[in-house]
């Protein structure tokens, strides 16, 4: 299949701060995979270009697909292609897809109102967001679930000399969150405004990955399902999570992976585990092999353009 993926390659470029350049998730876990699946894909890189860049693009490849990860946020991407990408679903001439990825808290304010600029979309955040499309008459919209791709994640580090890594930005209530553990001597290795490539070996060379499913953004504290379990899982290290939304269809809790519902049960969770390495091992790596035989990148993305053949 010929493919554009019309997403940005970098979330840092525009921005004017000191952090570390990197190459954007949908580089890693859509770009490589869906070339490595055999797929003829060009990257049209929203961070920078804009409908011109993507119009001659089309002319040039004549793709049976765009493949959009759009943002709508200017700071990030700050001449999407949102015209041109309207022209092609109107014309009929290529099948437009878009992976939303915050209908959590961006429905309302973005999803709902750019859904009709193609012909299928994803959400990711709850299953039953697919009939908040269908309530406003969008019947194209499907649920899928975050990924990784083994390639880029998998087979990194066999040392494992950190504890407990959690890697992003100290929003919401991750601080008291930090300070609790530190408080109960549990050791955890925080790392934020870091590239791909350091997020991805610091949760490598750790026996215990922490993911956090509250999103700061959304302020009705639901826990959604977010990349970062399928990422943790992906480096074989043990997954130990706040419950959230789907979770549980996606891996056999206290089998492959560890959950909590209260901050106190974070902490007494976290010392059991810690003084069993062991057990932290064998439940990391049945984690992998779930991983492995599910949510690799280079199958749900097989399953997502077999779904997307279905509807042209």
């Amino acid at each position: 299949m010929k493919i554009i993926l019309v997403a940005p390659k970098s979330i840092t470029r525009h921005k004017h701060t000191t952090t570390a350049f990197r190459f954007d998730y949908t580089y890693w876990n859509f770009y490589l995979p869906l070339q490595a699946l055999g797929h003829q894909v060009h990257f049209c890189d929203t961070s920078i270009d804009g409908d011109k860049e993507l119009s001659a693009l089309i002319e040039k490849i004549k793709p049976d697909l765009l493949f959009c990860v759009m943002t709508g946020d200017i700071n990030y991407c700050p001449q999407e292609p949102w015209a041109t990408i309207q022209t092609e679903t109107e014309s009929g001439r290529t099948f437009t897809f878009n992976w939303f990825c915050d209908d959590a808290w961006r429905f309302d304010n973005f999803s709902s109102k750019k859904c009709h600029s193609f012909h299928s979309v994803v959400t990711t955040d709850d299953p039953l967001d697919v009939n908040k499309y269908k309530e406003i008459g969008y019947d194209n919209a499907f649920y899928a679930t975050w990924h990784a791709n083994s390639q880029a994640y998998s087979r990194l580090n066999s040392l494992r000399d950190s504890d407990i890594a959690f890697v992003g930005n100290l929003s919401g209530d991750r601080e008291v969150i930090f300070n609790l553990l530190k408080k109960h001597n549990i050791r955890i290795n925080h790392f934020s405004n870091v590239s791909f490539e350091d997020m991805i070996w610091n949760y490598s060379r750790s026996l215990i990955g922490l993911n956090l499913s509250t999103n700061s953004n959304d302020k009705s504290g639901k826990l959604i399902l977010k990349a970062r379990p399928f990422e943790i899982t992906a480096v074989g290290s043990l997954l130990l999570t706040q419950e959230a939304v789907g979770l549980k269809e996606c891996f056999e809790v206290d089998k492959e992976i560890i959950t909590f519902s209260t901050f106190s049960e974070l902490v007494e969770k976290s010392k059991f585990l810690l003084q069993r390495p062991k057990l932290i091992k064998a439940i990391a790596a049945k984690g992998h092999e779930r991983f492995k035989s599910e949510h690799d990148s280079s199958i749900r993305l097989s399953q997502l353009l077999d779904k997307i053949k279905e509807l042209k």
